[in-house]
């Protein structure tokens, strides 16, 4: 069971924004393509786990902090053998690891070996463990889940599941017996809590709102909506329909995330959409979804 759901981090739901939107060059837009296959990756592997039948409680995306010092595990898994943490990589190619190194085959460019990654957010988490007198079994894997993935010279004594071990990784941890009890759960609930929406490790390109795109765009392909169709958005370039309500909300929550400092106001969001909605529809939306300051000409939503 999955008790805590995959979100889109900050930093790329905030550089997809200013890359639709113009604010990005294109060494950026490489960075953008690169944390999307990363997402997708996870992604993938979460609809994996969704079919286990062993019970297991998933925690997804964990940002966590012992004695000043942050680390994330992409999946973590507790059952009643105990905890699995799964580092996952969406890699696409040939690459061989050699001297405690990994490289492309193809360029023979060495990238960040994620053992190291690994290595670091396994000692960590044992130490929160003991910080919360948790002594329950830990197990830690490096998982690729691109089916185009291929590892030469593959170290037997690394806990790497190759794209071909998948399926008998899963097949393993269902044929577990087991249940999870209140000491599982209570852990769980724990981990849940000190996770963290940390924003000071997002790092951003310098922008201005002045130089940046004021439209509505399509939730599907990042198009710029040109019409309402009564109460729906239809993208011209790809066919999808949302809500118009939905739309406004997705402009609104982008606008808060790029410009947390600044007031939202009906006129503000009117200009940021585009103009492609009425003031009118604008004012229902952030008076279901914000709280109204102020009053008059001066008021705003918080």
């Amino acid at each position: 069971m999955i008790v805590k759901e995959r979100e889109r981090a900050l930093q790329l739901e905030s550089l997809l924004a200013l890359s639709k939107r113009g604010g990005l060059l294109n060494p950026q837009e490489n960075y953008i393509n690169q944390l999307v296959k990363g997402f997708e990756g996870e992604c993938a592997f979460d609809s994996l786990l969704k079919e286990l039948k062993c019970e297991c409680l998933i925690l997804n995306d964990l940002l966590l902090k012992l004695n000043g010092q942050t680390f994330q595990i992409d999946t973590l898994m507790i059952s009643s053998k105990g905890i699995s943490i799964y580092e996952v990589k969406n890699f696409e190619g040939e690459f061989i690891f050699r001297e405690d190194k990994l490289k492309i085959v193809s360029t023979n460019k060495e990238i960040t070996n994620p053992v190291h990654q690994l290595k670091r957010t396994t000692m960590l988490f044992r130490q929160l463990m003991e910080e919360h007198r948790v002594d329950f079994p830990l197990k830690s894997y490096i998982v690729f889940v691109n089916k185009q993935f291929t590892l030469f010279e593959t170290p037997i004594d690394q806990d790497f599941i190759l794209p071909t071990m998948i399926s008998r990784h899963l097949k393993r941890l269902n044929n577990e017996r087991g249940a999870i009890n209140i000491s599982h759960t209570k852990f769980s609930d724990t981990l849940k809590a000190l996770h963290h929406n940390d924003t000071t490790f997002i790092t951003l390109p310098e922008y201005s709102y002045t130089a940046l795109k004021k439209e509505s765009f399509c939730k599907e392909c990042s198009a710029v909506l040109e019409r309402l169709n009564g109460r729906m958005c239809e993208c011209i370039k790809c066919g999808h329909q949302e809500l118009a309500v939905d739309t406004i909300l997705r402009q609104i929550n982008e606008f808060r995330l790029l410009f947390p400092e600044n007031k939202l106001t009906t006129n503000e969001m009117y200009q940021w959409s585009g103009k492609l909605f009425s003031k009118k529809s604008i004012r229902l939306v952030l008076s279901k979804h914000f709280t109204l300051k102020g009053q008059s000409i001066a008021s705003y939503y918080e």
